[in-house]
């Protein structure tokens, strides 16, 4: 059915409301309204004990102030087509958000990360073509995901009827989610509810297309399978169980509607690795370390602050890591009197301490054990490394497919990142000093323990053919540390 023709639908008042803005009389606007009801002009002249002429003459100043342009029918059909279109803005502007925050974070005092805030803005408001209905924010721990998604969920709130928060960080099954997103949207009754997670699923697509709807999943990571224990290891699988998380990801993506979820995770689903695209409605953001600007205003909310040439060696080790430049605001202000120079100094041969390490120990334990060989390999190099590179250091007893394929789900681990002119691989600098530590660590129990230099044998401390630099940084942060060892 044309809306246009069933312009009995508007409010009587709203029409008149508009009409009187517009500078409509109370004369034009009876005839206006008459003829709006589909009334020919002789039943107006009649019913209002006016002439035809006196009818056009009032409805013709009626569409002058509508701005109506047209001859006969058309102009009229043009001013229904103005009046829903008003209206449905009006509608709008009106309506209230119905929010359910769960366990979101609080980002009154949040700053920075202008250049992701505009990015996904785009991704989740954009027009019918641009707009996403599955966006992702992927990054290590501590890069802040989680509060850059209520940021954003903060600001774009007000393009949605609906909008759910919830947390995957305990793990919860998809059907316990489901019932209470479900719960809160519109159209469900508690019968309903019992249904299999199937047909929940199915039912919440069908309210997406029905309601413009925000939903966001926090710490995603939680329902992913570790590679703990395994030779070989595939980030992005799911645990034994969630498996339903995956097809829930894909239904979403592929379905019809205007709604969104927003992810956040320090690993990334399959779903969303295999969904992703320039030209997709499913877009990834992996988070950068914030800027020098941005880290200082992260440490002056915190009390502190330092020299030009200080931040930017803080920015440096710790790669622009928020958590972690908080974390060393507290400790500089704690044991060091505020003087960073000291904590700087203190922090040579290893920057990753308390919460840091805490952090980058849980993702370092979810590898495989190939994940892990690559990690080491990556940190002894201590630069860009191709895949053919790492090829000839591992040796034919590995291929080529299952190095690509380690490569590939670090990535998606979020724990490498690649070089943007080429297929070229490095760790993030709090990422090699941590895996530097655990080197360190473990050739010094080789030394002591019974099965000496086992570990030295495999992995090579100290790479004849590196470039000066980088032999020196290497005997620095490796041989030094095992040499004191050895005096023990």
């Amino acid at each position: 059915m044309d809306r246009a023709a069933d312009i009995s639908l508007l409010p009587e008042n709203y029409v008149a409301n508009f009409a009187k803005a517009r500078g409509v009389t109370d004369s034009e606007l009876e005839a206006l309204l008459l003829a709006l009801q589909n009334q020919s002009g002789a039943e107006i002249a009649q019913k209002l004990e006016i002439s035809q002429a006196a009818v056009r003459k009032r409805l013709g100043e009626s569409y002058r102030k509508f701005g109506i342009r047209g001859s006969g029918n058309k102009k009229l059909y043009n001013l229904r087509q103005q009046l829903w279109q008003e209206y449905e803005a009006f509608q709008s502007s009106q309506r209230q958000t119905q929010e359910d925050w769960g366990e979101a974070v609080d980002v009154e005092d949040f700053s920075g990360r202008q250049e992701e805030i505009e990015e996904l803005e785009g991704w989740i408001l954009g027009n019918n073509t641009q707009r996403c209905r599955l966006v992702a924010v992927l990054g290590i721990g501590g890069i802040g995901k989680t509060v850059l998604a209520a940021k954003i969920a903060n600001r774009v709130k007000g393009d949605f009827e609906f909008l759910i928060w919830r947390s995957l960080r305990n793990a919860p099954k998809l059907g316990e989610i489901l019932t209470q997103i479900l719960r809160f949207l519109p159209g469900e009754t508690d019968s309903d509810l019992l249904d299999n997670d199937n047909n929940k699923i199915l039912r919440l697509i069908e309210i997406l297309r029905n309601h413009r709807c925000l939903l966001i999943l926090d710490n995603a990571e939680s329902i992913l399978r570790s590679g703990e224990g395994q030779t070989h290891g595939w980030a992005g699988e799911y645990e034994l169980g969630y498996e339903d998380y995956g097809y829930f990801f894909k239904k979403v993506a592929e379905a019809a509607h205007n709604s969104s979820l927003l992810l956040t995770s320090r690993e990334k689903p399959k779903e969303v690795a295999a969904l992703e695209g320039k030209n997709l409605p499913v877009k990834v953001l992996q988070m950068p370390g914030v800027k020098l600007e941005e880290a200082r205003e992260i440490l002056a909310a915190k009390g502190f602050s330092c020299s030009d040439t200080h931040l930017a060696e803080l920015v440096k080790r710790y790669s622009g890591n928020p958590l972690a430049l908080k974390i060393v605001a507290t400790t500089v202000y704690e044991l060091f009197g505020n003087d960073i120079g000291q904590f700087l100094a203190s922090i040579q041969q290893n920057a990753v301490y308390g919460h840091i390490r805490i952090l980058l120990d849980q993702q370092f334990q979810r590898l495989s054990e190939l994940e892990k060989t690559v990690m080491y390999l990556l940190a002894i190099q201590r630069k860009y490394i191709s895949l053919a590179e790492l090829q000839a250091k591992l040796g034919e007893s590995i291929s080529v497919m299952q190095i690509l394929e380690a490569v590939e789900s670090l990535l998606r681990r979020s724990l490498i990142e690649k070089d943007k002119n080429n297929s070229r691989f490095q760790q993030q600098s709090v990422v090699m000093e941590y895996v530097m530590t655990l080197i360190n660590q473990q050739g010094i129990e080789d030394i002591q323990g019974e099965e000496k230099l086992d570990f030295f044998a495999k992995f090579p401390l100290k790479q004849g053919r590196s470039l000066e630099y980088i032999r020196q940084n290497q005997f620095r942060l490796m041989l030094e540390p095992v040499k004191s060892a050895e005096t023990l």
